[in-house]
């Protein structure tokens, strides 16, 4: 079965809420209606620092983000399928769930992973699948006609330092996740004194 075509339209920012700025691609499906893909700004850095792609490669990054959305879920795969499992990327399951129990082989996920790499070559086989089967959305481009995507190329802030500490951090909420790390211990609440209330 082809992968249905969403032509890119516009793109916008969209703030549901003064905290989250986000980006808002319009998209028109086969049968003429409209979709809106909207995401926060900040997501192309997490993918970024969670997959450990470079934070320059902007167009890799909106790839994977425009086509999550189509792509099998290792949780809820569609129609049963994950590319990342029939390529043999099985890791314990770190919790009993369904019918998996904790130690069974399940498809590799972001925190299952030995490693970035191996979450990157599972989460990338999944979108790859979801562009050839479900949905392959790009920008349909004419001649005379600039590419919607160019605002977000020109605009989309990843910063390679705010990447660097997003990727620590989920390196090791992995590591924690898989019992190779020690649970951070949390900070005591400071103690008030009476007197400290003038």
């Amino acid at each position: 079965m082809a992968a249905d075509e969403y032509i890119i339209q516009a793109v916008s920012e969209y703030w549901p809420n003064p905290e989250t700025p986000c980006w808002a691609v319009d998209m028109i499906k086969p049968d003429g209606t409209g979709h809106r893909h909207v995401f926060p700004k900040v997501t192309l850095e997490y993918r970024a620092a969670e997959y450990d792609i470079d934070p320059t490669a902007v167009d890799q990054l909106l790839d994977i983000v425009l086509h999550e959305p189509y792509a099998p879920h290792p949780d809820d795969p569609l129609k049963g399928e994950d590319p990342a499992a029939e390529a043999g990327l099985l890791s314990p399951a770190l919790v009993s769930r369904g019918a998996a129990r904790k130690g069974d082989l399940i498809p590799t996920t972001l925190y299952t992973a030995p490693d970035a790499a191996t979450a990157r070559e599972a989460h990338l086989l999944r979108i790859e699948h979801g562009k050839a089967n479900n949905v392959r959305v790009h920008a349909g481009l004419r001649k005379g006609k600039t590419d919607p995507l160019d605002v977000i190329r020109r605009n989309h802030g990843v910063d390679p330092a705010r990447v660097a500490v997003k990727a620590r951090a989920i390196e090791h909420r992995r590591l924690v996740a898989q019992g190779r790390a020690p649970q951070p211990q949390s900070a005591p609440a400071p103690t008030v004194k009476d007197d400290d209330h003038a």
